[in-house]
Parts: structure tokens; sequence; C-alpha cells
């Protein structure tokens, strides 16, 4: 990468660390573009040149939300697949939770805005898939079904199971993820 591209690439993680600083304390919708440029340091016509509309902006940070799940994913190779799934649905859970009712805004947003970065070929989708294959190399899961159609049913889980805490105050994340995560591994476990 040279310089004008590695300077193109802080300006706009500038743009979304601001954006997401703010989304936090303030919510989105009460969120102005003009904020988000002025705690960026930077004049608006710089935002439209990264993000043609706010909601290019709010799609980009969405997206970059999601990769770092594959770190999550991947950070506990030693656990077994299914438990390793459990956890990481717990994580997820506690950290939507811990983090309050404007991060629960935000994730409706950016999941809106990202198409909830579920279709396969997402980083969201293809990390499940990697988690699957892994599961499968290391005989941890049964082989019944193809990799991505499992990665299918677990993202769809992980999916409902966000938009219905986002739309359902008196919905339990962690305990629903929880279980949704339980009865994947049950269903995912290695016969024999």
């Amino acid at each position: 990468m040279n310089r004008a591209e590695r300077r193109k690439n802080e300006l706009r993680e500038r743009i979304l660390a601001a954006a997401f600083e703010l989304f936090l304390s303030q919510g989105v919708s009460a969120t102005r573009i003009d904020e988000i440029c002025e705690r960026a340091d930077i004049a608006s016509r710089t935002f439209f040149n990264h993000f043609p509309t706010r909601q290019d902006m709010v799609r980009a940070l969405a997206e970059s939300r999601l990769v770092n799940l594959h770190d999550v994913v991947f950070a506990r190779s030693d656990e077994p697949i299914p438990q390793r799934l459990v956890s990481v649905f717990d994580d997820i859970a506690a950290t939507l939770v811990d983090s309050g009712e404007t991060y629960r805004e935000m994730i409706g947003e950016m999941m809106a805005a990202a198409d909830y970065g579920a279709q396969r070929g997402s980083p969201f989708h293809e990390t499940f898939v990697e988690l699957v294959k892994d599961g499968l190399a290391r005989g941890e899961i049964h082989t019944r079904h193809d990799p991505q159609i499992v990665a299918d049913i677990i993202v769809g889980a992980l999916s409902g199971a966000i938009v219905n805490w986002r739309v359902d105050i008196t919905y339990s994340l962690p305990t629903n993820l929880h279980n949704l995560g339980l009865a994947l591994a049950d269903l995912l476990v290695a016969d024999g």
C-alpha cells in the first residue's frame, strides 16, 4: 500500500471510529454527518469522498464490525467446535447486552444497512463456513450436510436471535442465544 492509499485508509477508519463513538453515546438516529465530521476532524466533502451516503458509511461500519467476529470465533482454537459455538454465542450475547440501549439501536441500523451481512460470501457467513470445515477436519462434527448449509443455519439462528432482541425489549438474548448454541452444538456433534 502506497502513502496515498494508507492516508485514504486512515481517514476512512477515522470516520468510522468517530461514527461508532457518536452512535454509542447518542444513538444512530440522533447523530448527524456534520457531528461525525467534527469528531473525525475532517471536512464534510472528505466524508462524502469516502462514503457517498450515510447508509454507505453505516454499511461499512457494520462490515468492519462483522470482520472482527472471525477473531472471536477462532481465538478459542483449543475448544471443540460444538462447545466453541456455544461460547461464541454466549460472548456475542454478553457483548451486545452489556453495550447498552444505544448499541441495540446501532446493531439494528447496521444489520439493516449490511442486509444482515448473512448472505453467502460475506465475511460473517464465511467465518461460520470455516468453523464448520474446521469441525469436519477435526472429526468433531458430522458430515451429513454441506458446510454452506450448516453455516446458513448457524448464521440464521444468530441473526434471528439478534433481530428478536432488537425489536422485543423482553427477549433475553443471553438465554436464547445460549440455548440456540446448545441446540446447534447438539445437532452438529459427530456420531460415535
